[in-house]
C-alpha cells in the first residue's frame, strides 16, 4: 500500500486521471468541478475500504474518486484519489482510525505522505558545517576528466581545478561536485587507481588553498574513491548508481555519517541509453528510491542524510526526462531533499535542436526553473553564475508578498 500526494495543474488534467482510473465520464465531470487543496493518491487499498473512505470523505466535505470495481463491491484492491482540504483531512483521519479493512493503516500512510510532501525545510550537516536548503541551492560541476560530455579536459590539472572551484564559489555555488570519471552515455569505466589519481590531489589542494567553509561532493560510485575523498576533505557522496554498483558504498556512508545522493539509473553508463523503457517512469523511480532507502537504512545509513536525484539522462528517453521534470513534485512524498541535474544534457538538444552542449544554457535554465518550482532543493549545473541570477529572480517573484 502506498499514499502519495498528487497535484494537477488544471481541471482537464484531473479529469483525464479520473477517467483513466475507471470513473465514468459523468462522474469525472462532477468530481473535477469540486476543486482541490490536497489530492492524495492511495494505492493498494481494499475495495471495501475504498467505499468507506469515500463515504467518510464526503461526510467531512471532501470526496474520493473510486473505480467502478470498488463501487460495484468487486473484491480485491484498487487505487483511489482522495480530495480534501487540510481541515477536512484532519477530521477524516480521526474517522479512519476506527474503521475496518486496513483504514487505520491508510490514515497513517496518508498522514505521513502529507507531512513529507509539505516539508520545505531541510539541512545538510557534516563536520560542523550546515547548509540550509529552505531556499534552493546550487551545486557547481567540476569535472577533472579528459572526456566529460561538455567540459572534458578543461580542468584536468590541479591548478586549473582549484581555480575553477574558486570561480564556482564566487559565482554562487554552495556545493562543488568533483568527478574523476565521465558517466556520459557510452562511457567506459575508469580504473580505480586512475580515478583516485584524478580527484584526491584536487580535493586536498582545494581544502589547502580555499579552506573548509563550503561543501565538496565526490561524484563516484566506487566506495574506495568515496572513502579516500571523505578522508581528504569531501563532505558528500554523490553516487550515480544509488549505492547499487558497489556493495560497500552504504558501509562507507554509514561509517562517515555523511550526506549522500541516491541517483536513479537504469543500466550502466556504457549501456544505459540502449532502448530504455518504462510504463510509468516517475512511479518506477519512486519505488526504486523507497526500496533503496530501506536497504541502506538497514546498513546504518541515516535517512535524514540522504538526497534523491531521479537521474535525468541516466537510462531515460527524452519523454522520460520531460515527465520527470513535469512530475518532479511527486518525489517530495519521500520527505527528502530532491536534487536535479539537467544542465546541458542531450534531451535539451533533442527538444531545441542545439547540438553543442555548451550552447544549451537557455534550455538548462528552463529545466532548473521548472525543477525548483516543482520542489527541487539542489540544482547541479555547469553555469553557476547564470543559474544563480535566473533563480534569484524566480525565487524573488515566488516569495514576494503582493
Amino acid at each position: 500500500m502506498k499514499a502519495k500526494v498528487k497535484e494537477f495543474r488544471s481541471e482537464e488534467e484531473l479529469e483525464k486521471y479520473l477517467l483513466k482510473s475507471g470513473n465514468t465520464p459523468q462522474g469525472a465531470a462532477i468530481l473535477k468541478s469540486k476543486g482541490k487543496v490536497l489530492t492524495i493518491e492511495v494505492e493498494g487499498i481494499d475495495t471495501r475500504a475504498a467505499n468507506i473512505l469515500k463515504q467518510d470523505a464526503i461526510s467531512v466535505g471532501g470526496d474520493c474518486c473510486v473505480p467502478r470495481k470498488a463501487s460495484s463491491f468487486e473484491k480485491g484492491s484498487c487505487s483511489v484519489l482522495l480530495m480534501v482540504t487540510r481541515r477536512q483531512l484532519e477530521r477524516l483521519l480521526l474517522k479512519l482510525k476506527s474503521q475496518p479493512f486496513g483504514l487505520k493503516e491508510v490514515s497513517k500512510k496518508v498522514e505521513e505522505a502529507v507531512s513529507n510532501y509539505t516539508t520545505e525545510e531541510f539541512k545538510l550537516s557534516y563536520r560542523g558545517k550546515e547548509l540550509d536548503l529552505k531556499r534552493p541551492k546550487i551545486m557547481g560541476v567540476l569535472n577533472v576528466t579528459p572526456d566529460s560530455f561538455s567540459d572534458g579536459g578543461l580542468y584536468t590539472g590541479v591548478d586549473l581545478a582549484v581555480k575553477r572551484c574558486e570561480e564556482l564559489l564566487l559565482e554562487g555555488a554552495s556545493i562543488v561536485d568533483i568527478g574523476g570519471e565521465s558517466t556520459r552515455p557510452g562511457s567506459e569505466p575508469v580504473p580505480l587507481e586512475e580515478e583516485l589519481k584524478r580527484v584526491i590531489p584536487v580535493i586536498e589542494e582545494i581544502r589547502k588553498r580555499l579552506g573548509d567553509g563550503f561543501l565538496i561532493s565526490i561524484d563516484t560510485y566506487k566506495s574506495k574513491v568515496a572513502e579516500e575523498a571523505l578522508n581528504s576533505g569531501a563532505d558528500i557522496v554523490n553516487d550515480i548508481s544509488g549505492f547499487h554498483f558497489d556493495g560497500k558504498m552504504a558501509d562507507v556512508v554509514a561509517k562517515f555519517g555523511c550526506p549522500a545522493v541516491i541517483t536513479h539509473i537504469k543500466g550502466t553508463p556504457k549501456n544505459m541509453q540502449e532502448n530504455p523503457a518504462y510504463e510509468d517512469v516517475v512511479s518506477e523511480i519512486f519505488d526504486y528510491f523507497e526500496e533503496t532507502i530501506r536497504a541502506v537504512e538497514l546498513r546504518g545509513v541515516k535517512k535524514e542524510q540522504l538526497i534523491v536525484d531521479p537521474g535525468i539522462g541516466f537510462g531515460k528517453r527524452v519523454e522520460d526526462n520531460l515527465c520527470i521534470l513535469k512530475r518532479l513534485n511527486e518525489f517530495r512524498n519521500l520527505g527528502l531533499p530532491v536534487l536535479i541535474g539537467a544542465s546541458r544534457k542531450s534531451f535539451i538538444g533533442a527538444v531545441t535542436g542545439e547540438k553543442n552542449p555548451v550552447k544549451r544554457l537557455p534550455g538548462s535554465l528552463a529545466a532548473a526553473g521548472i525543477a525548483v518550482l516543482k520542489g527541487a532543493k539542489i540544482v547541479r549545473v555547469h553555469d553557476v553564475k547564470e543559474t544563480k541570477q535566473f533563480l534569484d529572480i524566480l525565487l524573488a517573484v515566488e516569495e514576494v508578498t503582493c
